[in-house]
């Protein structure tokens, strides 16, 4: 039986109680330099960054390169290039490269080490943003901005979640398929021919067909010609669509309508629930606002507003709001709540 590899971890400065094995790592390798075709059963987007002791992350990357190039890749073809490696020499120059194929065992587990290998890697980038906030959160030299120590730490925070996310993006054509037809189901069932999320006009819906995620859609205007008040109305349409069909028992995956955060750079929240106030009581929002209504119209303003207490409409009013902040707020608002919209009116 062959000898176990056994590397002391290289990262200078790293504690031993770091997530990793090294072990799982060298056995990927030795069944990757026997099968190189194991690299197109891994699913996971693994990188040389992935791997814990640096050399096998060198080792990983020039199988990469090798492989793109059409090279058969095997310890004899690696071995000129890491014949001047200086941990290699520490290790018995390149025979390390045929010790780690002398064992077969990583040939019938190589998907599961890269799932490890990978899922330790997140770990450790977890590790790793864990210590910069407390270091950032203790370190008082310089101007203290907890708030914006808090967004660096959650756009942090979502770029690991990100990487979980970033597990390869290449779909059956079954699957795209399948796919396709929700969402012709979803538009055939809405009644209003939508494939997306209301915006709760007919004739922009007939259109476009409703709004599709992963769209970005520019509403472009002169000043006063009422950009806000359309995107205000389509964000309402689209939660309220989202309420009614909540209490109407439909499934949340098959609504068209969605919960909308709105993040508004020019107009102050209340001022926009004025407007939405407005328009579902029937009262101008200039009488609204000059206190010009009588008890009956106060009425019709306290039932309207009943009604709409839970809508799933949420206003972020913060002036000169930075894109890194927006992108903050955004992921926690969809973390929170699952947004399906976003409007931004600046």
């Amino acid at each position: 039986m062959a000898e176990p590899i056994r590397l002391a971890a290289s990262n200078d400065g790293e504690p031993q109680r770091l997530p990793r094995n090294v072990e799982a790592e060298a056995a990927f390798l030795g069944a990757l330099l026997i099968d190189n075709r194991i690299l197109e059963d891994v699913s996971i987007k693994l990188t040389p960054d992935h791997f814990f002791e640096p050399l096998h992350g060198r080792i990983y990357e020039q199988i990469l390169k090798l492989v793109d190039r059409n090279m058969l890749v095997t310890p004899v073809t690696l071995k000129p290039l890491f014949e001047a490696d200086e941990t290699m020499k520490e290790l018995g120059g390149p025979a390390y490269l045929v010790k780690m194929t002398a064992d077969g065992s990583g040939l019938i587990g190589a998907r599961d080490f890269a799932q490890q290998i990978y899922d330790l890697a997140l770990l450790r980038e977890l590790v790793s943003v864990g210590r910069g906030l407390v270091e950032g959160a203790l370190d008082t030299s310089e101007a203290v901005d907890p708030k914006a120590q808090i967004e660096n730490a959650e756009s942090a925070l979502y770029k690991v979640a990100e990487g979980d996310g970033e597990t390869g993006s290449m779909k059956s054509f079954l699957a795209a398929s399948t796919e396709a037809i929700k969402n012709v189901e979803k538009a055939l069932n809405s009644g209003g021919h939508l494939s997306g999320v209301t915006t709760g006009l007919d004739s922009i819906n007939s259109k476009c067909g409703g709004l599709h995620n992963s769209d970005l859609i520019i509403l472009a205007g002169r000043p006063g010609m009422g950009k806000t008040s359309l995107a205000t109305n389509i964000a309402f349409n689209a939660a309220q669509r989202w309420l009614r069909d909540r209490e109407d028992g439909i499934d949340e995956a098959k609504s068209v309508g969605a919960k909308t955060a709105f993040f508004s750079l020019e107009m102050s929240a209340d001022q926009l629930a004025t407007r939405i106030l407005a328009e579902q009581s029937g009262i101008s929002s200039e009488s609204l606002r000059m206190g010009k209504i009588s008890r009956d119209d106060f009425r019709e303003l306290s039932r309207a507003s009943r009604e709409l207490q839970e809508l799933p409409l949420y206003i972020d009013d913060t002036p000169a709001l930075t894109i890194a902040a927006l992108r903050t707020r955004a992921r926690r608002l969809q973390r929170k709540h699952g947004i399906g919209l976003i409007v931004v009116d600046y």
